[in-house]
């Protein structure tokens, strides 16, 4: 069995859960996903509706797990 790039549904799932469990009030619509793979293994996605969330610190935590435990994805 191949093993499977996670997809941008993934990580909005995965973003919109947490940032409700924090209580924020924002939710991501949709990710900017760069349309290749990157070969170091930097992020080729990002949540450009949270850069002007109030919450910073708490926001890029969680965008930094998110990038962590997706640092690929395919929309």
């Amino acid at each position: 069995m191949a093993h499977q790039i996670p997809t941008a549904r993934d990580v909005l799932d995965f973003l919109n859960a947490r940032l409700a469990a924090r209580g924020l009030p924002y939710r991501v619509e949709e990710l900017s996903v760069l349309p290749y793979v990157n070969p170091m293994w930097l992020a080729n996605w990002d949540a450009p509706g949270l850069a002007t969330a109030a919450e910073r610190d708490i926001v890029d935590e969680e965008l930094r797990e998110a990038r962590w435990r997706f640092p690929q994805i395919v929309e």
